[in-house]
């Protein structure tokens, strides 16, 4: 591993690889938020950048403050926060370039990310899009991605090429770009470490690195291969894993670009989140509690005068008089499987245990599980149009004794399972009278 220090961005082809990565993480149809971040934002003597701030809000008008942070190697030494934009009620601003929105930026040429987020009491939203091009109008979209999907989960980047020219096709190069969001409530201003393993198709180790980020920095590994350290030679389909190490846990941009080298033209390679690390749960998957794909939980949050968090348990009982009723969000359609684990053996607990479990959708119907049943395996939740019009939304997990057990209190884990994340499951209503 080795650190890099600075990497510094030039204009050029060099540019059209940088903006060509926009879309970090991922693009959604869920796009009018409070916060949002350009992951790049360009304006030189080659590129060009036009953008469009669009207020959903009929109503009233949405005052929307930016900043821009300069990545490493521009004429602009330091970040800088740029005059307000008010967007009218169900209106839209246009800005034909980054020193539109920026009339105070250093000359020469600029790139870096955009941070844009509402001011004011009310709670306005709005969406960000951009066009980039260069003089003869060929260009890519960048959109506006809400600050919250940047995390400090590893994230991984496939498709990567590094090829020689031949007769009949051009040279490829790879780029990877590593940023790190500002923090605007800053406590310790903490540097992140930022290591990175490319990989070959077959999952040979190619080479690493690594490099410190300070909240508000973005680089650029200029073609990946060669700051890997990786041996000479044509590559394709390769892929790269970054990981942040340390307590801080910032927002990380990570993206990737495979450009060809005759015509310049570029396309991007999104840093997926693969591998998070939650509160409560870590595993494959984005690092959000909301939305986990794999969870063992054997308590709720800790609330207000609590000293530890309250455990799953369902006491002794000759009936069946007492009920956990756990709430969790699924996201429809979906393949889901949930089961009582046994905290002693670590596996589903057998029926001899006293407890059994269902799950029910917000309008009370079973769609799995029932009496003497500890656990069920995959079911499909249907499609968008079956299940709470349309919405992704509440679902129940009642857990209850058998009355198999009378002597002592049975403590439990919940898990569950599901391939586009879930909620972690607390309860809602605890050692109630069952209602199954």
């Amino acid at each position: 591993m080795f650190s890099l220090k600075q990497i510094a961005l030039a204009s050029g082809f060099g540019l059209l690889a940088l903006a060509g990565t926009t879309p970090a993480l991922a693009q959604s149809t869920d796009g009018f938020h409070a916060i949002q971040i350009f992951p790049v934002v360009v304006d030189s003597d080659s590129f060009s950048q036009r953008f469009t701030f669009k207020n959903p809000d009929a109503a009233n008008a949405v005052t929307v403050s930016t900043i821009y942070f300069p990545a490493d190697g521009t004429t602009q030494a330091v970040n800088m926060g740029c005059p307000s934009i008010t967007i009218p009620a169900g209106g839209q601003m246009v800005f034909n370039s980054l020193r539109g929105i920026c009339p105070t930026l250093a000359a020469g040429s600029q790139f870096g990310f955009l941070y844009a987020a509402v001011t004011g009491a009310n709670q306005g939203l709005f969406s960000g899009y951009s066009r980039v091009s260069n003089a003869a109008g060929n260009g890519f979209s960048v959109e506006a991605f809400p600050a919250h999907t940047f995390t400090s989960a590893d994230t991984i980047v496939t498709g990567l090429r590094r090829r020689a020219a031949s007769s009949v096709s051009p040279a490829f190069q790879s780029n990877c770009f590593v940023g790190n969001q500002h923090d605007v409530t800053p406590y310790l201003h903490l540097t992140s470490t930022v290591s990175y393993t490319l990989y070959s198709s077959a999952g040979a180790t190619l080479g690493s690195g690594s490099m410190e980020l300070t909240p508000g920095r973005l680089v650029r590994l200029l073609d990946v291969f060669a700051a890997a350290g990786a041996p000479a030679g044509d590559y394709d389909d390769a892929y790269v894993v970054f990981g942040e190490t340390g307590t801080g846990e910032p927002g990380l941009m990570t993206f990737c670009t495979v450009q060809d080298n005759t015509s310049f033209g570029a396309d991007f390679r999104i840093g997926k989140q693969f591998r998070g690390w939650g509160t409560q749960y870590s595993g494959i998957g984005a690092q959000d509690d909301h939305v986990s794909r794999d969870t063992t939980v054997a308590s709720d949050i800790k609330m207000t005068g609590d000293t530890t968090p309250r455990a799953f348990s369902i006491p002794a009982a000759s009936t069946a008089t007492s009920a956990n009723t756990h709430v969790v969000y699924f996201r429809h359609p979906d393949y889901v499987a949930c089961e009582i684990i046994d905290p002693a053996t670590n596996v589903r607990a057998l029926a001899t245990y006293g407890l059994e479990m269902r799950l029910r959708d917000q309008y009370l119907n079973t769609m799995a599980g029932g009496a003497n049943i500890q656990g069920f395996s995959r079911i499909y939740l249907g499609d968008k149009t079956d299940r709470n019009n349309g919405a992704n939304a509440r679902y129940t997990i009642e857990v209850e004794s058998t009355a198999v057990n009378t002597a002592a209190v049975r403590p439990y884990k919940l898990h569950c399972q599901s391939g586009s994340g879930h909620t972690l499951g607390d309860i809602v209503k605890y050692n109630a009278p069952t209602s199954f």
